[in-house]
């Protein structure tokens, strides 16, 4: 069974979308939409969306598989659709988050939960938006956008905890 999580009658900037049993509060899916809506705004986005879906283990290692031929669990992986795309949907990309990952994740990290997600979705969105960590020097620039982002919404250097 499919859940879109939808927020009063707002365009969303993020549409939420989760099988059971993987659930969220309407207060942190709230969160993500207003992180999601800062960074597009922030990067002259604003008029696009973007699709989170939450996911299982088991599907985020045949995403791993098929795309990027790694047979393993991750955390996020992103998926931008092209310009023509791009202008037709109104939509950035997708945005994949193993959600039992990141709840181990962030046990074994010591982090708050919410706070974790709110980390991989601005990570995944600066993919989405053509960042990339291969080379140290991006991943400088892109790890600072992610600080700055979270530190808008209170949330601490999570490449220092």
């Amino acid at each position: 069974l499919m859940h879109t999580i939808n927020l009063i009658n707002k365009k969303l900037s993020l549409n939420i979308l989760t099988h059971d049993p993987i659930e969220i509060s309407s207060e942190l899916a709230s969160k993500l939409d207003l992180l999601t809506e800062h960074i597009l705004s922030d990067q002259n986005k604003h008029q696009l969306a973007v699709n989170l879906k939450l996911i299982s283990s088991k599907e985020m290692i045949k995403l791993n598989r098929d795309f990027r031929s790694k047979e393993l669990d991750t955390n996020v992986l992103s998926f931008p659709v092209g310009k023509d795309i791009q202008r037709i949907s109104g939509e950035l990309g997708d945005i994949a988050m193993s959600f039992s990952y990141i709840q181990s994740e962030s046990q074994s990290l010591n982090r708050d939960l919410e706070d974790h997600m709110m980390h991989l979705l601005a990570h995944g969105i600066l993919h989405l938006l053509g960042f990339d960590h291969t080379e140290d020097q991006d991943a400088n620039i892109m790890e600072t956008q992610e600080i700055e982002y979270l530190k808008f919404f209170k949330i601490a250097n999570p490449y220092l905890i």
